[in-house]
């Protein structure tokens, strides 16, 4: 496997940030939180 580069247009990434010490099941909580506040970021999705 070689190693390439991609130049690609700027870009944003949103998040929620979190740590596995907080036990089983953090990863649904993540998406819970971040589905329940999708009303914060909806304007600032690309429309298709």
């Amino acid at each position: 496997m070689g190693v390439s580069r991609i130049v690609k247009q700027e870009f944003t990434v949103i998040g929620i940030e979190d740590s596995t010490n907080d036990g089983n099941g953090f990863i649904e909580k993540l998406w819970s939180e971040a589905n329940s506040r999708f009303e914060e970021i909806k304007d600032l999705l690309l429309a298709g």
